[in-house]
């Protein structure tokens, strides 16, 4: 089946099994509302607007070239620096920082940079990005008590009751096919859907999504690495993906962690009355974070086991996450919790801010 086209400017980046959509990032802005194709400058020579009298004074008239930088006769162009400041519209020295300056794709590398620098508390401990999860240093020692991948599988079940869930899911894939497929490189799209908006109407929260969209991939592939667990279909060729597996490891998925930041940011971002007070893990974008996890076990790709590590590794990075100075609107204290980021984010008040401030005032009118 033939997979839709893009959503938006960052959906070459949702999922990171579809990563070779990255490529070419400068042309993401073509699909984000900002006013359709490429812009073209004055190159080279081009007929004037109208013919003139030959050169040589005859009645017989001809095009010339138009040139760039145009030619005047009687005015210098461009212009000297005036005397007076105030007569040329020269940049202040300090120019405001703009969103628009960089494309969702490159402010939520920005946002990566922050991201790998952030220290939140937890108790006696550092929370940063690369203590969410942990693995044995000794495989010979991997225990379900030091190895989180080795306690997921057991939660679930064990191996081999994980691969008998994928052959049950199975029997779905007809009725949720194109869903799943589109779902492989579309994932802000299904947010998008389901709140309608996008970079030109909601720019900060479409922004807060790609960024969410990045530190996910970033985060799944350092994971990823670091487990290097097998796909289900490498194990169990009886479970048949209809689709081709992505050649990295599965452990943890990606989908889900991309997925349930981005259901975390919304639920902080959307006031009340569009569902985000509803109970923990009963909010529209929570759900939807669920169905777009579990299809990837429908196609086979993950186990159960990776969909729930990765719920759990979004739910350990979204305070990370809110903690950017970006997105929060400066660095926050050094002794910050992490169940404290969300309150200590300053809210908008007629100065500059974050990109979470700023996101809920475009909800909020």
């Amino acid at each position: 089946m033939a997979q839709g086209p893009a959503i938006g400017p960052m959906d070459g980046v949702d999922g990171v099994d579809g990563v070779d959509g990255v490529d070419g990032v400068e042309g993401l802005d073509l699909l984000g509302g900002r006013g359709g194709g490429g812009v073209y400058r004055p190159i080279g020579l081009a007929p004037e607007f109208a013919r003139r009298v030959k050169d040589n004074g005859q009645t017989e008239k001809e095009y010339r070239s138009h040139r760039w930088p145009p030619n005047f006769k009687e005015v210098d162009w461009p212009p000297e620096k005036p005397q007076n400041a105030d007569d040329w519209p020269i940049a202040p020295p300090a120019i405001a920082p703009r969103l628009s300056d960089f494309s969702p794709s490159n402010a939520s590398l920005l946002i990566l940079g922050e991201f790998v620098q952030v220290q939140l508390k937890n108790g006696q401990a550092n929370v940063t990005w690369n203590s969410l999860m942990r693995k044995a240093a000794q495989p010979a020692a991997a225990t379900a008590q030091n190895d989180d991948m080795l306690k997921d599988i057991a939660d679930q079940g064990g191996l081999k009751a994980e691969l008998a869930e994928l052959r049950q899911l199975a029997q779905f894939r007809g009725g949720v096919m194109g869903e799943a497929l589109a779902q492989r490189n579309g994932i802000i799209g299904y947010f998008r859907g389901l709140l309608h908006f996008s970079v030109a109407t909601h720019p900060h929260t479409y922004y807060l999504c790609a960024a969410a969209l990045r530190v996910g991939q970033f985060l799944c592939m350092h994971y990823k690495g670091v487990f290097n667990r097998p796909r289900p279909m490498r194990l169990d060729p009886s479970i048949l993906s209809p689709i081709d597996p992505p050649a990295h490891s599965a452990y943890p998925s990606g989908h889900s962690i991309q997925s349930f930041l981005i259901a975390r940011c919304l639920e902080a971002v959307v006031p009340p009355t569009v569902g985000s007070d509803l109970d923990d893990k009963e909010s529209p974008y929570w759900r939807l974070a669920e169905r777009i996890a579990k299809l990837r076990e429908v196609l086979g790709v993950h186990y159960p086991s990776d969909t729930v590590a990765g719920r759990r590794v979004a739910e350990a990075a979204f305070p990370l996450l809110l903690a950017c100075p970006r997105i929060a609107g400066g660095p926050l204290p050094a002794d910050t919790a992490a169940d404290e980021v969300i309150d200590k984010v300053p809210l908008l008040a007629g100065h500059a801010t974050g990109w979470l401030a700023r996101a809920r005032a475009e909800w909020r009118g």
